[in-house]
């Protein structure tokens, strides 16, 4: 079956930290991915609009959100490593996935909180860098 171009729920989601071990987090209940771009307008003169923008700036990102808090609250802000996830074809279909990879990824932070009488969550938080100012530490491949 062809892939159906849509996505639904997040599978095999996971952070390896520099020169550890993959750790899988379990109850996801949503990847936000964010390229970063920045984009910078310019103008001059007479201008009331900008003449020019450029994507001259990114600073990538990655939340997730889990029930699986002391999973993720095992990660001390400023741990380096690699996150993964994978958003699921609607159908399964094969070719349909993505799988995001973010590359030198730091956690940011790591809060939970939780209501009484209801699952508590948390959300784990990650900035990126690149190694060389130039290649993007963010990647996404169909599988």
């Amino acid at each position: 079956m062809p892939a159906t171009k849509l996505q639904l729920n997040w599978t095999a989601v996971g952070f390896t930290p520099t020169a550890g071990v993959l750790t899988t987090i379990a109850h996801v209940q949503n990847v936000h991915i964010d390229p970063g771009g920045e984009l910078l307008p310019y103008s001059g003169g007479l201008d009331r609009f900008p003449t020019v923008i450029v994507n001259a700036y990114n600073n990538p990102s990655a939340t997730v959100e889990s029930g699986d808090i002391a999973t993720m609250q095992g990660f001390s802000p400023g741990t380096v490593g690699i996150f993964t996830a994978t958003h699921s074809d609607a159908e399964l279909a094969a070719g349909g996935a993505i799988v995001y990879t973010l590359s030198n990824a730091i956690v940011k932070n790591n809060p939970s909180s939780g209501a009484h009488r209801q699952y508590g969550s948390g959300s784990l938080s990650f900035l990126a860098y690149s190694s060389d100012g130039v290649t993007n530490p963010l990647a996404f491949t169909r599988v």
